[in-house]
């Protein structure tokens, strides 16, 4: 009778075990097809004896799962289309979700902003960290104020304007939450050149705002006073009316040089041709009629020496122009102005060197900014607009080379430009080591 309970006992407990057994199997199972989002299979042998309410509740989550793996995959697609038709845009496109988490970012925003390499599935804020911006996604979340905002961010050392428009995608869009887009214009450009033109408009007030006092003043002294007014007193106001006049006239020139020169399609005149044969011959113009005592102007290329480009003479010849009278004005008496040349590689530089007092090394890529003068003072008693380096910066641009200022060897100022040669000469083209010898830095 013992037995016989005994083997009862343990078949209850076999019978049990194995029905705990296979709960805790298909509880594993469910878990694993829950993280996986995979279906699970209710005619498995390992559901077989489990509780029967078992199947409604698998054929329950079957479903559930089945439709989020739709929804997933719809939105996927979405994003892909999204993706597909913004991705190539030239301004930046990035797509949020609820929880300020990555959806979409296209190559643009990625070359604007270095730091969102990762791109889809990191937070806004790790990329894009200013906090206006991040206020302007809260309110847009909010639906709080305009859509559009002009923000600046910083990129490293530099500071970028972007032109921000925000929307809520649809809800055709929306998986677990609301979507938001952000397409970002860069406006940097735009800003700068309107800085450009207000310091542009500025600092030509100014500048055409002297001579015309000085000419005004000095004229209607003349007109009122001119009976009364001593011989020598009226030829001294119409010597300065005059130079006044041609400091104006001069500026006006400059100015409009300077316009064509910045405008879409100035004329030029090319030609091909030994540019070095024609600065020997001009270098001689400047050198028969030095503006100060014992000037001498002397080239620093031998005879020899051939360089063919594509060049037009008036605008090449208004270069040298600015750059020799530059030289005069800040050389001493006595002293030497040279024109070089040589050959690196595929290009010819040329330069105009002084043995002035030179500028402060800080002040080398700011002398052909329009207007910029090292010494205001000693530039406006030497007669100069302040716009003549400027000239030659675009004039050179246009050759499709090159120019720079560094400091000469003697401590004066030498202004260094490139003219790229003709390719039939590149190979043979002859090169030579000079004292005067320079690197662009």
């Amino acid at each position: 009778m013992t037995t016989i309970f005994a083997c009862v006992a343990l078949g209850c407990a076999i019978f049990f075990a194995r029905k705990y057994f296979r709960q805790k199997v298909a509880i594993r199972l469910l878990a694993e097809s829950l993280t996986s989002r995979t279906s699970i299979l209710t005619h498995s042998s390992d559901f077989r004896g489990v509780n029967e309410n078992w199947g409604l509740l698998l054929n329950e989550l079957n479903r559930l799962i089945e439709d989020n793996n739709s929804l997933s995959r719809k939105s996927s697609g979405q994003l892909n289309q999204i993706d597909t038709t913004l991705g190539s845009l030239q301004e930046g496109v990035i797509i949020i979700d609820r929880d300020n988490y990555i959806l979409l970012v296209n190559n643009a925003l990625k070359n604007m902003f270095p730091s969102m390499t990762e791109g889809v599935g990191q937070r806004i804020e790790s990329g894009m960290g200013s906090s206006d911006f991040l206020d302007f996604v809260w309110d847009v979340k909010k639906g709080r104020g305009p859509a559009k905002r002009e923000i600046a961010f910083r990129n490293g050392q530099s500071e970028i304007w972007l032109d921000i428009t925000a929307s809520r995608l649809s809800e055709a869009l929306e998986g677990n939450g609301p979507w938001f887009l952000f397409v970002l214009h860069d406006t940097t450009r735009q800003k700068l050149l309107a800085q450009a033109r207000k310091n542009f408009v500025a600092n030509a007030s100014h500048e055409l705002k002297t001579p015309v006092a000085v000419i005004k003043g000095y004229s209607e002294t003349l007109v009122s006073d001119h009976e009364t007014m001593p011989l020598q007193d009226r030829e001294q106001f119409i010597s300065t009316i005059h130079r006044h006049s041609e400091r104006l006239a001069l500026l006006i020139n400059d100015l409009l040089s300077l316009s064509r020169l910045e405008g879409d399609a100035p004329s030029f005149d090319w030609s091909e041709s030994d540019v070095l044969s024609w600065i020997r011959e001009i270098a001689f113009d400047y050198g028969s009629s030095p503006r100060k005592s014992g000037l001498k102007v002397q080239t620093a290329f031998t005879d020899e020496m051939v360089a063919r480009v594509r060049y037009d003479v008036l605008k090449l010849r208004q270069v040298f122009d600015n750059l020799v009278e530059n030289a005069f004005k800040y050389s001493p008496e006595g002293g030497c102005i040279w024109i070089g040349a040589r050959v690196r590689g595929g290009e010819l530089l040329l330069w105009v060197e002084d043995e002035g007092a030179g500028v402060p090394k800080e002040d080398l890529n700011k002398i052909f900014e329009r207007f910029y003068r090292v010494d205001k003072g000693r530039s406006r008693e030497t007669g100069g607009t302040g716009l003549g380096l400027s000239i030659v910066k675009h004039i050179i641009e246009w050759h499709e080379g090159q120019v720079w200022a560094e400091l000469a060897d003697k401590g004066g100022l030498r202004v260094v430009f490139s003219l790229p040669l003709l390719p039939a000469l590149r190979e043979d083209a002859n090169t030579l080591p000079l004292e005067t010898e320079t690197e662009k830095s």
